[in-house]
């Protein structure tokens, strides 16, 4: 469902943010769909419940999430329109990161070739 990278840079709350923004892109989470309950990721992914809470929180204030006090977090309606703008943003600065990587001298076979082993680990 959602992957870790515990090596990444990126701070553990906002890799789940975002694996779950990818499970809505995917349409593999639709909305109306409930969301595992904090315990049950936290234990999946082995991470404390804190950080998992702290991502639900955030994705609820985000809009993506709706929630109730004691109840499930549901995905809203919007979170396909979020997902979408989330893209064009993952997009535009994927564009930059090419452009630097060119004028700092990476020709095109590095930027493959740095895209294909990231791909690889993605999976």
């Amino acid at each position: 469902m959602i992957k870790i990278d515990l090596h990444s840079q990126a701070p553990l709350y906002e890799q789940i943010k975002t694996g779950f923004k990818g499970l809505v892109r995917r349409k593999l989470l639709r909305p109306g769909d409930a969301a595992p309950s904090i315990r049950a990721l936290a234990a999946q992914l082995t991470l404390n419940p804190n950080t998992v809470a702290r991502a639900y929180r955030e994705l609820t204030a985000e809009g993506f999430f709706e929630s109730q006090r004691g109840e499930e977090n549901i995905v809203s309606a919007r979170a396909g329109a979020l997902a979408k703008a989330d893209t064009e943003n993952l997009k535009a600065r994927i564009a930059e990161a090419v452009k630097e990587g060119l004028l700092n001298g990476l020709s095109s076979a590095d930027i493959e070739a740095i895209l294909g082993r990231v791909k690889k680990e993605a999976i």
